[in-house]
């Protein structure tokens, strides 16, 4: 089991998305290599992992080829913390930090982390990073923008609304070029629903996703420091 897991991205990127598509292959192919990965929690444990919160920044977007670092933390009984290091010929150029949760695959309920012993068994590097994901404050004029309804070819394995895809949809409301990234998922899209989406500018640029009966799906909040 590799401690600091890498891939390679021959591609480059371009955008906050293309980034968020490298950090979910890093994390995929890390939770595969240490053995917790989508398939063996489902038939294991009847666990699903979920990505609840992240935040990317960029010092610059990577020029040309790069390549993703990604550890994990030591888990708290709620939570699993990624980090990521990105990486191009220049040097470090972005960090990031995943929260993950443990979801019953039938009810979708939050599972308590030390009810998977093998997660406290797993390399975490030391010192570990420290800096923990905040709540996002929206500011108060959030307005309607426009509606978008979720496409079967956008649900991953997890049966939703991939985490990717919301990045993508929410990037296309922003100005372009931003460096920077912070989300809050707050409740899982399925195929077939519509979600309003809001903007709204302050200290960066805010799009929030609204389900038809009033319940906030997600939050984010993108900015630009070059």
């Amino acid at each position: 089991m590799t401690e600091i897991f890498e891939i390679f991205c021959p591609d480059g990127a371009r955008s906050l998305s293309d980034m968020m598509t490298a950090l979910e292959r890093a994390a995929v192919g890390h939770a595969i290599d240490l053995r917790i990965d989508h398939d063996r929690m489902l038939a294991d444990y009847g666990c699903l992992w979920m990505v609840v919160r992240c935040r990317l920044v960029l010092s610059r977007l990577p020029v040309g080829a790069f390549t993703v670092k990604t550890w994990l933390r030591r888990p708290t009984a709620a939570v699993s913390n990624r980090d990521f290091s990105i990486f191009d010929d220049a040097g470090e150029c972005g960090t990031a930090v995943q929260t993950w949760v443990l979801a019953d695959e039938k009810e979708r309920r939050i599972v308590p982390m030390k009810s998977v012993a093998a997660l406290w068994e797993l390399p975490t590097p030391i010192p570990e990073r420290t800096g923990a994901l905040k709540r996002i404050n929206l500011p108060p004029d959030m307005a309607d923008f426009a509606q978008w309804e979720i496409s079967p070819s956008l649900i991953d394995d997890n049966g939703h609304l991939n985490n990717v895809a919301y990045i993508r949809r929410a990037e296309a409301l922003v100005p372009a070029g931003c460096t920077g990234l912070e989300v809050i998922f707050d409740r899982e899209c399925f195929a077939g629903e519509t979600l309003t989406l809001q903007t709204a500018t302050g200290d960066g640029t805010f799009v929030r996703g609204v389900k038809a009966g009033g319940d906030e799906s997600f939050r984010a909040r993108f900015w630009r420091d070059l």
